[in-house]
């Protein structure tokens, strides 16, 4: 007689993925029934992929700002599109390699049974979904619309993980349906959620900014996140990201880390040499002399005391504090200093920048890195801080990674030649909110706006203004549609809905202008 699996006994499915057999089915619950057609063989999150894939939220962030904006940027370098697909393919493969370990690693296969699962196409699928939310612009539209929307009252401002949640659950569709929503399964959702909250007070604490769901929203993540941990009633929710969500995340870095910043080493927008003097510089600071370098001795190391001999703060001292706040007690400052040093040593051996084998020597080097996080992997039900992820990597590479972020982050997002082209994309995002805040407030008909912001207002149960009236008569739920109805354009759309609007321009398309 066959001997069946007990019921917390993991099983491991045909695509490779694991689950618990009582926690199936709302592991797999979607809101709706949505029951595939015969000859669709596909699993229950494979479907979720192809929804995401077909998605005209996802088509647009082929116009969407990654770091630069898309009509600046080389065809070389990463959109928000090209972005999101290669954390979603990481995404996949990371969740291969873990689900591949799990055979024989029994206390890997312990944490996957405590979090009833781990699927590996829902990593891909919330790889996929992870950004359709973000605004026109990138990160500089996010903090227009959040600036804007709290001015207006707007309880939750505006924040790209919850627009996310939102878009996928309530505004995108699925072709050839009436019901608004991508209608996903549970598993796939949780995965989305990078910061599986709502928001969080005091919000202003750099602890608290992110979060995952509006309030309108809330009730719809905490059932999902319900029923993938199986809470049952009385339950109480960790906190933390599911297997899933953990996977896309450390996905989201690698793609940040490496190959953004691929692209602007090889289009020379950044200053190796001056990177370099800030590394040794911080080194020097922190007692780290050449000998103790050619040693790889990093114990001593201090980034705490304050830089004497340097009148301004040094780069990479100030991002260690930040680091220190930010993830304790999973920081220090040996493994700092050690991940300083190889990136140092990474950059010294590209080489000059105008020799032919340049961006392939780039690819080389960057792929060691890559290597390096795949072989750091560890998978722990306590993370080594609080709220982190169970999936995460090794302190040595954790720290490499974020000395790679930060060298985006500083030598290029927060240069003034950045900053002067986020300024005109703040403002063209206030001229497009305001411009349609007057328009449905002067001309009410209709007939005479476009079907889709329509569409957000009835989604957000508001009725446009029957008479001509002022903005200050509008309610949050009005600028909560209206910024849903922006998340709907690319860079290009948004900058030239805002010429219109400010009457700077005039609409070339009159099928553009109805949209």
């Amino acid at each position: 007689m066959a001997v069946e699996n007990p019921p917390d006994a993991l099983v491991k499915l045909a695509d490779g993925s694991w689950v618990l057999p009582r926690t199936r089915e709302q592991r797999y619950g979607r809101r709706e029934v949505s029951r595939p057609s015969a000859r669709d063989h596909r699993t229950e999150t494979e479907r979720d992929r192809g929804r995401l894939g077909y998605s005209a939220y996802l088509r647009r962030l082929a116009g969407v700002t990654q770091v630069v904006s898309p009509e600046l940027a080389s065809a070389q370098m990463h959109s928000r599109s090209s972005h999101t697909h290669k954390v979603a393919m990481i995404a996949r493969e990371i969740a291969d390699h873990v689900t591949r370990s799990a055979d024989e690693n029994g206390a890997w296969r312990a944490v996957i049974a405590a979090a009833g699962g781990l699927d590996i196409a829902a990593c891909e699928a919330a790889g996929l979904a992870h950004d359709i939310g973000h605004p026109p612009f990138g990160h500089a539209g996010e903090d227009a619309l959040d600036a804007y929307l709290e001015l207006k009252d707007v309880e939750d401002g505006f924040e790209g993980n919850a627009q996310t949640f939102r878009t996928v659950t309530r505004l995108d569709r699925n072709k050839g349906t009436t019901v608004y929503g991508l209608n996903l399964t549970n598993v796939t959702l949780a995965a989305v959620l990078k910061y599986p909250y709502a928001k969080r007070k005091p919000y202003k604490d750099g602890k608290n900014r992110k979060f995952g769901a509006y309030l309108d929203d809330a009730d719809q993540l905490r059932y999902v996140r319900a029923a993938v941990l199986d809470l049952g009633e009385a339950g109480e929710d960790h906190g933390r990201q599911t297997l899933e969500a953990s996977i896309m995340d450390l996905a989201d870095d690698v793609a940040y880390a490496i190959h953004d910043l691929e692209d602007f080493l090889a289009a020379g927008l950044i200053d190796v040499g001056l990177v370099l003097d800030d590394i040794n510089a911080a080194l020097d600071d922190a007692g780290i002399v050449q000998d103790m370098r050619e040693k790889a001795d990093f114990r001593s190391a201090n980034f705490r005391k304050t830089p004497g001999r340097f009148s301004q703060p040094l780069v990479f001292v100030e991002a260690s504090k930040r680091h220190r706040v930010g993830y304790s007690p999973h920081y220090n400052d040996r493994d700092y200093a050690a991940a300083l040093h190889d990136v140092g040593r990474f950059l010294t051996q590209l080489g000059d920048p105008d020799l032919q084998d340049y961006a392939q020597n780039l690819r080389l080097l960057l792929k060691d890195f890559i290597t390096k996080f795949f072989d750091a992997i560890e998978l722990n039900e306590d993370p080594p801080y609080a709220d982190g992820p169970s999936v995460y990597l090794t302190s040595e590479a954790w720290h490499q990674m974020q000395v790679l972020k930060s060298i985006t982050r500083h030598y290029l997002v927060s240069r003034p030649r950045m900053g002067s082209m986020q300024r005109a994309q703040t403002r063209s995002i206030e001229i497009l909110m305001e411009g349609l805040a007057d328009w449905i407030c002067t001309a009410p008909e209709e007939h005479s706006l476009p079907p889709t912001l329509l569409s957000m207002l009835a989604r957000n149960n508001v009725a446009v203004p029957i008479t001509r009236q002022s903005t200050d008569s509008l309610e949050p739920e009005h600028f909560r549609a209206l910024s849903d109805y922006v998340c709907t354009m690319s860079d290009s759309e948004a900058l030239m809905r805002s010429q219109w609007l400010a009457g700077t321009e005039v609409p070339g398309s009159f099928r553009l202008a109805l949209s």
